[in-house]
């Protein structure tokens, strides 16, 4: 009878830990690093790291970019490619932050007749605790040549080739976009899985995130929509009937979809979260008056950006990072 008394009042704690984390309430945080103007959170891992870029000053472009990562205890850690012969950078995009840590982003260039407006975006990868610091070490990548089948990878090889590395999965499958100087009909959604690089044949493609699994959501420019391409190779078009446009921003291991939907004939973006079933629940900030999410961890929370009520960013700050905690 003492075993089973115990068991029961063991039983009934657990029971009533189990309802107390289920019913802790979400909670939302700007994520800004110190002095920024312009934030995008745009990456989050299970242990709570999150990378993105910021700007200190306006205007917001390619030489004013820094890249940015934030560890569990709130400490930003600057992530910023130097400029060497060899890779002349003007400014850092961190991207995304895989499970074990590997950072992935862009730097930003001038090669090749490229411009502030229209730069050129190659490839970086590093390990967190080494992606900052006097001592930071990164290891840099282009696209290749040719796919895995031998099929040329740029629409206009005479431009200067462009890779935005967007997410990469616990395997190492990195997602993203190629592009030449033209940022819209020859960007391509790409793989690269098992060092093989397969691109997708439709342009205005950007494959932004990708799972465990291996499934695969991403952007389509020439559409409303956005896509999934499961493991299997099937693909399914994404879309909310209350949104003029949906694009589809990361996934996790439960299929849990972020994003942003356009409404009010695209005068308003709306941060997303779509349920592996289907069903769309808008995530803006209190106070937004547009909002994107562009990570999700496989425990489900997410980070973004937002923009707030005040639209004089030469003074103050009006374009922030976010996280969402959902109860974890």
């Amino acid at each position: 009878m003492k075993n089973r008394a115990l068991f029961v009042s063991i039983s009934g704690l657990l029971l009533l830990a189990t309802q107390a984390f289920a019913a802790r309430p979400e909670t939302t945080t700007a994520i800004d690093p110190p002095g920024a103007l312009v934030t995008a959170a745009s990456g989050i891992n299970a242990e709570g790291f999150i990378v993105g870029w910021y700007c200190l000053q306006t205007p917001c472009n390619a030489a004013h970019f820094r890249g940015f990562l934030r560890d569990p205890d709130g400490v930003f850690h600057d992530i910023i490619v130097p400029i060497t012969d060899e890779h002349p950078a003007i400014g850092t995009q961190a991207r995304y932050i895989s499970p074990q840590g590997v950072v992935v982003g862009d730097y930003l260039t001038l090669e090749d007749g490229a411009t502030l407006g229209k730069p050129r975006f190659r490839g970086f990868a590093c390990v967190a605790s080494t992606c900052s610091g006097p001592n930071a070490q990164f290891t840099y990548f282009d696209a290749p040549d040719q796919t895995a089948d031998s099929q040329p990878v740029y629409d206009n090889p005479s431009f200067a080739h462009s890779i935005i590395p967007r997410a990469i999965n616990a395997q190492g499958d990195l997602v993203g976009c190629i592009h030449d100087r033209d940022q819209a009909g020859s960007m391509h959604g790409f793989l690269l899985h098992d060092g093989s690089f397969t691109r997708l044949s439709d342009s205005m493609t950007m494959n932004n995130g990708v799972n465990a699994e291996g499934d695969i959501v991403g952007l389509d420019g020439s559409s409303t929509t956005a896509y999934l391409i499961h493991k299997s190779g099937d693909v399914q078009r994404l879309g909310d009937a209350n949104a003029d446009a949906v694009n589809a921003w990361d996934i996790n291991a439960k299929g849990e979809i972020v994003g942003q939907a356009f409404a009010n004939n695209f005068t308003v973006g709306h941060a997303f979260l779509r349920s592996k079933g289907g069903q769309y629940r808008f995530i803006d900030p209190n106070g937004s008056l547009s909002a994107a999410a562009f990570g999700i961890s496989s425990s489900g929370n997410v980070v973004g950006q937002y923009r707030d009520s005040n639209n004089n960013c030469t003074v103050v700050a009006c374009v922030h990072g976010f996280l969402l905690q959902r109860g974890d």
